[in-house]
């Protein structure tokens, strides 16, 4: 599991699909996504978008780059997805996040 976590920590940006991680982790993807759930708590899609959004928040704090390259610089290519993603995790959107 430590593999795996630091994976997604150095190469969070990147795209990371279950099928690479499960070969990382030496499992099918089958047994990987239940393991990972098992251990997590949560699908390792939902760890690694979470994870992604929480660097991005605190670049959204931290940098003043545009929304769309913040996005894209944690792994997000498509703005309408973060945006969404964003929403549901944080109660509000990336610019009035920002803003607050």
């Amino acid at each position: 599991m430590k593999l795996v976590l630091k994976h997604v920590e150095n190469n969070y940006a990147e795209k990371i699909s279950v099928s690479d991680i499960a070969q990382i982790a030496g499992f099918s993807e089958s047994h990987f996504m239940k393991f990972f759930k098992q251990h997590l708590h949560t699908t390792f899609t939902s760890y690694l978008n979470s994870y992604r959004l929480t660097i991005a928040a605190r670049l959204l704090l931290t940098e003043d780059d545009s929304i769309l390259s913040i996005s894209e610089r944690t792994g997000f290519n498509n703005l309408s997805y973060f945006n969404r993603l964003f929403k549901k995790e944080y109660q509000m959107s990336p610019r009035e996040y920002r803003n607050r």
